[in-house]
């Protein structure tokens, strides 16, 4: 019997109908897997790191690459290291993981006072209760003194636990790269900065100077409160520079006038000095950031040993400071002096830390985000910071890229200063996995890596690879030198001292601060 016309329409209403339903339920399915996956990734909306494959593949390894293991499967490499090599590193494991399937690299970045803390947390747990994920084949700090303060603080936290051992084999242990301790500082401000250091009116050295300007060396902190324990005013450090004008004179004969730049900004006046209020030179906390602890070092050793009684030693055959390029850190002379000034002046350093910083705000805890926040925020907050030199290369790309509506800014390598050398340092490895690392370790060294190092703003450790050599235009230290990068500055370190002394360094200023 054929349909009358409103069955006809109930009928096509009716599939219509059907089909929307089917639509919203596959709907619903889809937004529900993805959710499923958004929560498996912990909640991270970036594509998961692609996965090893659970078996390598014979024909895709190559013969530098090493042996496949006899279970088929890649040998795990567990990598700990600082967080500020993280776009060099991951960059290099990708690159890693296609030449080289048969070795997984497995990438964990943490601060570096953490990490330490962490590792020797890992390996003093009972044997039933560790996990060797927690324990890493190959550590990698931003420099050697993070890994004296492990070690340091290894044999005191080990000193009851039996059969303990030694944690690192530091034998084998490499450079990756190389990092100055510099200063990141406004134009303006270091225009300022540069003629009170150049004024000479000042016997301390420029790691007091800075960071302290105006605390004395023999601070009193009977009648200071708290709040007032901050570095002094910008207008009371350079205000008695400042000479009244001469008296007026006949004018002397026009000389030809000297070349100078197209434009150059004005010096800042004493009115702007003045309502730049106290001076705010910022570094990252000791007890949680190898910058800061780095910064703290160079203060005590400015403070302990400042310049005159340097140049004093200097005068009965002691050396200065190391060089760098030729590997020393400074003589033995050197660094027993700075050990016995350190016992000496333990408790006047404590007082003048406390007078410098325990009225600051909370110390940041990382150079990375101690870096950005001086771009982001301003000269309102931080005058400058002091930080790694591959770290200020960003900021001041972003500068050049905005020259006409962004504050100029430029780095300051001060004399003495810690060239961050990013040592890979094993860790109790099996036989096996440290030939697998070591080849990691000779991928990075290698001329390719180097070279995207160089990209990152690090310093190559590979001799062979040159930054001057190296012409891309990626290569950050060839088109920033009018912000005062240097391509190769002549860099002296101080004496280095041990685990020990370190540790004496942190706790007088835990002390002084009364911060952790």
């Amino acid at each position: 019997m054929a349909k009358i016309p409103d069955e006809i329409e109930l009928d096509a209403r009716s599939d219509g109908s059907v089909a929307r339903e089917l639509l919203r339920s596959v709907v619903a399915l889809g937004v529900l897997g993805g959710l499923v996956g958004y929560l498996s990734r912990g909640g991270d909306l970036a594509l998961s790191a692609p996965e090893y494959p659970q078996f390598v593949d014979v024909a895709s390894v190559r013969a530098d690459c090493g042996p496949i293991a006899v279970h088929g499967r890649p040998l795990v490499v567990n990598m700990l290291y600082s967080d500020d090599k993280r776009a060099w590193l991951e960059h290099a494991a990708d690159r890693f993981a296609r030449l080289c399937p048969n070795i997984q690299i497995k990438l964990t970045a943490m601060g570096d006072i953490e990490s330490a803390d962490a590792i020797i947390d890992a390996f003093l747990k009972k044997k039933e209760d560790r996990r060797k994920e927690d324990e890493p084949t190959l550590w990698s700090p931003a420099d050697w003194i993070v890994v004296q303060y492990l070690a340091a603080r290894w044999k005191q936290r080990s000193s009851e636990v039996p059969d303990a051992g030694e944690l690192l084999d530091g034998s084998d242990a490499r450079s990756l790269v190389k990092s100055p301790l510099v200063v990141l500082v406004w134009e303006d401000r270091y225009r300022v900065l540069d003629a009170i250091l150049r004024s000479g009116r000042s016997e301390e050295g420029p790691w007091w100077q800075i960071p302290c300007a105006l605390v004395p060396r023999d601070a009193d902190l009977s009648s200071i409160a708290l709040e007032d324990r901050v570095p002094g005013r910008w207008i009371d450090w350079y205000g008695p520079l400042v000479t009244p004008p001469p008296k007026r004179r006949a004018a002397a004969p026009a000389k030809p006038a000297e070349a100078k730049p197209a434009y150059e900004a004005p010096f800042p006046t004493l009115g702007e000095i003045e309502r730049w209020g106290r001076v705010k030179f910022v570094h990252t906390s000791p007890t949680r950031a190898a910058s800061g602890l780095e910064t703290l070092y160079l203060m005590a050793y400015a403070y302990a040993l400042p310049p005159q009684e340097r140049a004093a030693l200097a005068a009965k055959g002691a050396s200065l400071q190391g060089s760098v390029e030729g590997g020393a850190e400074g003589s033995e002379h050197l660094r027993g002096a700075f050990e016995s000034a350190l016992e000496r002046r333990k408790e006047p350093l404590k007082q003048a830390l406390g007078r410098c910083e325990a009225g600051l705000d909370e110390a940041p805890k990382s150079a990375r985000l101690l870096t950005e926040s001086m771009f982001n925020v301003g000269p309102a907050r931080y005058d400058g910071v002091m930080t790694y030199e591959h770290l200020t290369l960003p900021v001041l790309q972003r500068i050049d890229a905005h020259a006409t509506t962004l504050g100029s800014a430029r780095i300051i390598y001060p004399q003495p200063t810690i060239v961050n050398q990013h040592p890979a340092v094993f860790i109790r490895p099996g036989p096996d996995e440290k030939q697998a690392a070591t080849r990691w370790i000779d991928f990075l060294l290698g001329e390719e890596m180097q070279k995207k190092a160089i990209d990152f703003g690090f310093r190559p450790a590979n001799p062979k690879v040159s930054i001057r050599a190296y012409d891309a235009e990626a290569n950050p230290f060839l088109h920033l030198r009018r912000y005062g990068v240097e391509i190769a500055p002549d860099l002296k370190e101080p004496p280095r001292l041990d685990g020990e002394a370190i540790h004496e360094i942190i706790e007088t200023w835990r002390d002084a601060t009364g911060r952790n």
